[in-house]
């Protein structure tokens, strides 16, 4: 199996971790990465970010003794949102964002967490030290789209249980829009038919419901609070240089999901109890 590419790799962590140095300066209280999900138009920013989550951890149908892994956390803002709304065993959040990580792992130990949410510094196609067989959900957060999407089905495969269930907010290229995809700076995010063909090998698709209408106001709203942002605060211009960045394409997402050149979907995968992916080399 090949790595990773440290370059892919290196890129998205420094962006992140840049991202995070911000939202820390500038004291946000809620640090949610995400596009939200819109129901009624008149929601906060932020108060449509929770709901993008609580809508992934529904979808989960968690249960008290669940062991869950929750792949590229952010802030781990919605994993202590989790927390303090489901009741599971334990939690252990990958990313591959240091700063991120630190911040994570500091916040549970303040609020007392520690014993139940672990944050580590690993990739989700790899989740370093999760055994075969040992989990019970995997939730992955409008984050797939920076995975090796073949080898992140495979593993997630690997460590969860007979019947487990892999969740996704996910946004992937129209069928139509396949053309797209082959580039090779938008090669991970995939088509819809694409990637169901590769989770396919491994899960049953439960569900897969559309909620582009939802995420769509969200991520037009993340270009006017990033643009609203940047002239009055304090950051390096390494950090002005990624949020515009994300502006850019944010604006790119908005504009797909309303042409329907994109999809955002809310996908629960359940794994099938006679699939037994070949172990990671």
């Amino acid at each position: 199996m090949n790595d990773f590419p440290s370059e892919l790799t290196g890129g998205i962590s420094r962006q992140y971790d840049l991202f995070q140095t911000s939202l820390e300066s500038l004291e946000k209280q809620r640090k949610y990465l995400n596009y939200g999900y819109t129901v009624t138009g008149r929601e906060s920013y932020e108060e449509r970010q929770e709901r993008l989550c609580l809508e992934v951890f529904r979808a989960a149908e968690l249960n008290a003794n669940d062991v869950v892994v929750d792949v590229g956390f952010g802030s781990g803002e919605q994993d202590f949102l989790l927390a303090g709304n489901f009741a599971f065993a334990t939690l252990t959040g990958f990313n591959i964002a240091p700063r991120q990580v630190q911040y994570a792992s500091a916040r549970a130990a303040q609020e007392g967490l520690d014993a139940k949410l672990a944050f580590r510094l690993g990739e989700a196609e790899v989740l370093p030290g999760v055994e075969r067989g040992s989990v019970d959900r995997v939730m992955a957060i409008e984050c797939a789209f920076y995975f090796d999407r073949p080898r992140f089905y495979r593993r997630a495969a690997e460590v969860l249980r007979a019947g487990g269930l892999l969740v996704l907010a996910d946004i992937a290229f129209a069928d139509r829009a396949r053309f797209l995809a082959r580039r090779e700076d938008l090669r991970r995010v995939g088509t819809r038919a694409g990637n169901r063909s590769e989770w396919e090998k491994y899960f049953r698709t439960r569900s897969l419901v559309p909620i582009h209408k939802q995420a769509r106001p969200g991520a037009q709203m993340t270009v006017f609070q990033i643009l609203k942002t940047l002239p009055r605060a304090r950051m390096s211009w390494g950090e002005r240089a990624e949020w515009l960045k994300m502006a850019f394409y944010s604006q790119l997402v908005a504009l797909g999901l309303a042409t329907g050149l994109l999809h955002y979907d809310l996908i629960v995968l359940e794994k099938s109890r006679t699939a037994d992916p070949t172990p990671s080399s």
